[in-house]
C-alpha cells in the first residue's frame, strides 16, 4: 500500500521579514551564510508560522532553548539563505540544494530587493522521496497495516502516551518534538526520549515504538512522517517490523505548571492518534553520506499549488513613516557594504546640528545634513521669507512668501518634517548680536535674552553651521563655539567665490569651570597638534557695521546661483568627514580639509590650512577668557564702540608697531 503525505504550507510574518531585511542591510550586507530560523506548527495544521523571534541572530544555544518555548507548537530547526541577486535565486541548483541541506528540518531560499521592499523566497523541508533498498534506489516505504489508538480501552491506551509526552516536553524546556521513540522501563512505565538520543539496546527492545507529531489535519499523512522515515534509515532496523505512532496530542490550555499549558481533564478526550506498522525487510541502514547521492524533495507549493517559488510586498504592511525611514536610510547602509565599512551611521542620526542663517545656504545644508541620516537640526533666523527666496532657497514655496512672508526658521524647520517625517527640527527666530550695531535702551534687555538664548543653543548641539549674510553677524557665534569647545563649520559667499571652512578647537577651560559632555564630539578637534584659525584670524580689523551706507545690491547676498549648492555640500562632507576622524588629517571618508577656497570664475580650488592668530578678534584666548567672564557685558561694549576688541586684543597696538617701523630701502643703483 503506497502511502501519500500532506505537504505542508508556511506563514510568514511581516516582522520576520522586516527583522531579516534590517538585518541584510546592517550586519550581514554581501554575506549570504544561512542564518538559523525556527518554524512553529501547532498539530494538525498543517502550516509552520515564521514569527520575528523565529530569526535567530547571534543568540547562544540556552537562548535559543528559551525561544522554541512555544506550548504545543512543534519546532522545525533550519536555516534561511539570502541571496544577494534575483539572478542568484534563479540560477541556484535546487536539488543540490535540498541535499546540502538535508539534515535540516525547514530551509527558505530568500532574495531581498531591499529598495522596493519585496521579498522572493521559497521555503522547503527536505527529505527522501522513499526508503533506500539493497539496489541503492528510494522505493515508497513498505506499509502493512494501521490501527487507532483510544482512550476507551478498545484500542491502543493513550493515557500513558500523553504522561510520556509531557515529561518529555519538561525535560526539553517545553519544545515539542516532531519525533521520538517510546519503551518501557524496567518498572513498566512508558517513557520517551528523542530519536537522537536512541542507543542500541533501545533497539533491541520488542517494546520500542518510534513517533512522530500528527502535523496534518485530521487523518492525513503528516510531513513529519515521512521526515521520520528518512531518519530511522540510519538506525539498524533492516529486516524487522517497526510500530510507527502519529501523535496527536489532546487539548491544553487552561493550566499552567512549571510554565508548561498541561491538560485539563474535564475536556475530554477524542484523538486522531495511529499506528502504523511497517516492514524492514528491504531496507538498509545508511549514512549521511549515502543520502548525498540521493535526490531530495520538499520544495513548498505556491499559490497555484505547483512547486515555485512565492512574493510578497511588504509596503502595503508597513507604516508609511517607518518605510520613509528606512527609504531614507538605505543610500547610506549601502555605502557600508562595501565603499565605506567604518560609516557610523548611528552616530550621525544621534549628531545635532545648529543652523545660524536659514537663507539659501542654510536650506541646502539642511538637505544635505538630511541626506547624510542627520535627523536633529535647529534652526535659527530672524527674517521673513520673501517674493525672490523661492527660487533659490530649497525649503519654501511661493505659498510661504505671501501676506508678508512666513518666519524663515520655522518654515525651514516646517519644510523638513513634510520632506521626512522622521526628522526632529524646529526653528528660532530671533537676531544675533553684532558688533557695531548699536542698543538702545528699549532693547537692551530683548539684546540680553537673545545672547543667552544663543549661547543655550551652541552648548546644546555637537556641531554649528555659521551661515549668515554679514561678517559680524558670524562674531558672537564664533566666540561662544570657540568657548564651548564646538565644532563650528563656516560657510560664505562672494560672487563667484566661496570659502568652507571648520574652525579650530576652543580654548581650554580653566579648572573648576564646566566642561562639555563627550557627546559633543571634542574629540574630533583636539587631534589637531595646533589650534587652527577661524574665520577673523586673517583680520587685522575688528568686524563692525557693514551694513552702513550699502546700494541694494551691496546689502543682498548676490552670488552666481550654483555658488551655494557646491558650498553647503562641501560644508556638510567636511563635517562628517570630521566626525569619521582616524588620524591628523584623515578620516574614513578620506582627508578632512581646514579650509577650501573655491572660484567659479576660473574653476580653481584651493585646499589651505592656516593657525590660529593670537590677536584674533573672534577664537584668541583674550576675547574668549572675556566672554567668560563678562558675558553680556562685552556684548554692550562691542556694540557700542567697534574698535573695542581691536583695543582688547592687541591689534591696535600691533597696527601701531607697524606703523612706527622704519622702512629703510637703499635705492643705490648700483645694487640694481
Amino acid at each position: 500500500m503506497t502511502l501519500a503525505f500532506t505537504p505542508l504550507k508556511s506563514q510568514i510574518t511581516s516582522d520576520f521579514w522586516l527583522k531579516l531585511m534590517r538585518h541584510k542591510l546592517e550586519v550581514a550586507k554581501l554575506d549570504s551564510r544561512p542564518l538559523p530560523i525556527l518554524g512553529y506548527i501547532r498539530p494538525g495544521s498543517g502550516v509552520v508560522e515564521y514569527l520575528e523571534d523565529s530569526l535567530i541572530l547571534d543568540d547562544t544555544e540556552e537562548e535559543a532553548d528559551a525561544v522554541v518555548m512555544r506550548n504545543e507548537c512543534v519546532a522545525f530547526k533550519g536555516n534561511i539563505k539570502l541571496v544577494n541577486t534575483k539572478e542568484d535565486f534563479k540560477s541556484c541548483n535546487k536539488n543540490e540544494y535540498l541535499k546540502d541541506n538535508r539534515l535540516t528540518d525547514c530551509t527558505i531560499l530568500t532574495f531581498a530587493d531591499l529598495k522596493s521592499h519585496a521579498i522572493v523566497y521559497w521555503p522547503a523541508y527536505p527529505t527522501c522521496p522513499g526508503v533506500i533498498t539493497e539496489g541503492g534506489e528510494c522505493q515508497p516505504p513498505s506499509f502493512l497495516e494501521e490501527k487507532e489508538m483510544t482512550y476507551d480501552g478498545e484500542g491502543e491506551e493513550l493515557s500513558e502516551f500523553d504522561s510520556a509526552y509531557d515529561d518529555l516536553r519538561r525535560r526539553v524546556k517545553g519544545y515539542a518534538p516532531h519525533h521520538f521513540y517510546a519503551f518501557k522501563s524496567p518498572s513498566g512505565e512508558l517513557r520517551m526520549d528523542l530519536l537522537s538520543s536512541i542507543t542500541p539496546e533501545d533497539l533491541s527492545d520488542q517494546s520500542v515504538r518510534f513517533g512522530c507529531i500528527n502535523t496534518s489535519p485530521q487523518r492525513a499523512n503528516p510531513w513529519t512522517l515521512r521526515t521520520l522515515l528518512t531518519s530511522l534509515q540510519s538506525l539498524d532496523i533492516a529486516s524487522k517490523t517497526i510500530d510507527v505512532v502519529i501523535y496527536s496530542p489532546t487539548l491544553r490550555r487552561l493550566e499552567i505548571k512549571d510554565g508548561l499549558y498541561v491538560r485539563d481533564e474535564e475536556l475530554g478526550k477524542t484523538s486522531t492518534s495511529r499506528v502504523l506498522k511497517f516492514s524492514t525487510c528491504d531496507w538498509i541502514k545508511v549514512s549521511p553520506e549515502t543520502l548525498e547521492g540521493v535526490g531530495m524533495v520538499g520544495w513548498e507549493l505556491n499559490n497555484k499549488n505547483k512547486p515555485g517559488p512565492r512574493s510578497v510586498n511588504l509596503k502595503a504592511n508597513m507604516d508609511q513613516e517607518s518605510l520613509a525611514e528606512q527609504s531614507a536610510q538605505l543610500n547610506l547602509k549601502l555605502m557600508r557594504w562595501r565603499v565605506i565599512p567604518e560609516l557610523d551611521t548611528d552616530m550621525l542620526e544621534k549628531t545635532s546640528c545648529l543652523i545660524l542663517g536659514s537663507g539659501t545656504l542654510g536650506c541646502q545644508v539642511a538637505r544635505n545634513l538630511m541626506s547624510w541620516g542627520v535627523r536633529k537640526i535647529t534652526f535659527l533666523d530672524s527674517g521673513r521669507v520673501s517674493m525672490s527666496n523661492p527660487v533659490r532657497q530649497s525649503l519654501y514655496t511661493f505659498e510661504d512668501s505671501k501676506d508678508g512672508g512666513k518666519f524663515k526658521a520655522e518654515r525651514a524647520g516646517e519644510a523638513c518634517k513634510e520632506i521626512f517625517p522622521g526628522m526632529d527640527c524646529k526653528g528660532v527666530v530671533m537676531s544675533i548680536p553684532m558688533p557695531g550695531h548699536p542698543i538702545s535702551s528699549l532693547s537692551a534687555s530683548e539684546v540680553k535674552e537673545d545672547t543667552a538664548k544663543l549661547h543655550d543653543l551652541i552648548k546644546s548641539h555637537d556641531v554649528i553651521y555659521l551661515l549668515t549674510d554679514t561678517r559680524e553677524s558670524r562674531w558672537l557665534p564664533t566666540v561662544m563655539a570657540a568657548s564651548e569647545g564646538k565644532i563650528l563649520i563656516n560657510v560664505a559667499l562672494g560672487f563667484s567665490s566661496w570659502l568652507v571652512m571648520r574652525h579650530g578647537k576652543g580654548v581650554k577651560k580653566e579648572e573648576g569651570q564646566p566642561q562639555s559632555s563627550e557627546k559633543n564630539h571634542e574629540k574630533c578637534l583636539e587631534q589637531d597638534e595646533d589650534r587652527l584659525g577661524c574665520y577673523f584670524c586673517a583680520d587685522v580689523v575688528a568686524p563692525a557695521n557693514s551694513m552702513r551706507d550699502r546700494t541694494l545690491d551691496q546689502q543682498c547676498t548676490v552670488t552666481r546661483p550654483g555658488l551655494a549648492p557646491i558650498a553647503s555640500a562641501m560644508g556638510v562632507e567636511m563635517m562628517v568627514a570630521l566626525l569619521h576622524r582616524n588620524g591628523k588629517d584623515s578620516s574614513a571618508l578620506g582627508q578632512i580639509p581646514h579650509m577650501i577656497r573655491g572660484d567659479l570664475g576660473d574653476w580653481s580650488v584651493a585646499n589651505i590650512k592656516t593657525p590660529s592668530f593670537n590677536c584674533c578678534t573672534g577664537c584668541s584666548e583674550k576675547v574668549v577668557k572675556k566672554w567668560r567672564e563678562d558675558g553680556f557685558g562685552l556684548v554692550e561694549k562691542i556694540c557700542e564702540d567697534e574698535k573695542y576688541l581691536e583695543d582688547l586684543t592687541g591689534l591696535t597696538e600691533l597696527k601701531t608697531q607697524a606703523e612706527e617701523v622704519d622702512w629703510d630701502i637703499d635705492d643705490d643703483e648700483e645694487d640694481f
